[in-house]
């Protein structure tokens, strides 16, 4: 498993705790620094990476929580945003922090890492809806954030060697 899956598997385990146990962030940093690499198979020479990332994603979503919620429900057939799934909204909110406030992030990484997300921790639905929400939003939102259009244009990313995204997978 690469450190960014590993990281966005932290990350939604740490929202979740925020959203259904009210956990104060300070809890939240705790859980994150003493997650065990038993429980993603993930190599430990590593973890601590996965963890900072993990960290990072979750101080995104939260602080721009308002604005993210604000995003998803537009997005939405036939469903309300506080009806679906809290792991369906925790996956949409870490896709729309990638998407909308990560430079480092291809946005077809991100919505393949979010379906993955989905099918492994969602419903038999989870998959499918993740990737319909946040395909339909890449293709309306990149005219409101200048960050998603030009991660679809493509023109934001720089060659990086072979050998530095190995060590580095999304």
């Amino acid at each position: 498993m690469g450190i960014r899956r590993a990281a966005r598997i932290i990350a939604l385990q740490s929202l979740y705790q925020i959203e259904i146990a009210e956990k104060p962030m300070d809890e939240i940093n705790e859980f994150i620094d003493n997650y065990s690499t038993a429980n993603l198979g993930q190599e430990e020479k590593f973890i601590d990476k996965a963890k900072e990332f993990a960290k990072e994603l979750v101080v995104t979503v939260e602080g721009k929580k308002a604005e993210i919620d604000g995003i998803i429900p537009k997005y939405l057939k036939n469903w309300k945003f506080d009806r679906i799934l809290v792991i369906d909204r925790n996956i949409l909110r870490i896709g729309v922090a990638e998407l909308m406030f990560r430079e480092d992030i291809p946005y077809k990484v991100t919505i393949n890492e979010m379906i993955e997300l989905a099918k492994r921790f969602g419903d038999e639905k989870s998959g499918s809806f993740v990737n319909g929400v946040l395909d339909n939003m890449v293709k309306t939102e990149s005219a409101n954030y200048p960050l998603l259009k030009t991660k679809m244009t493509g023109s934001a990313y720089k060659q990086v060697p072979h050998e530095q995204a190995q060590n580095n997978p999304q």
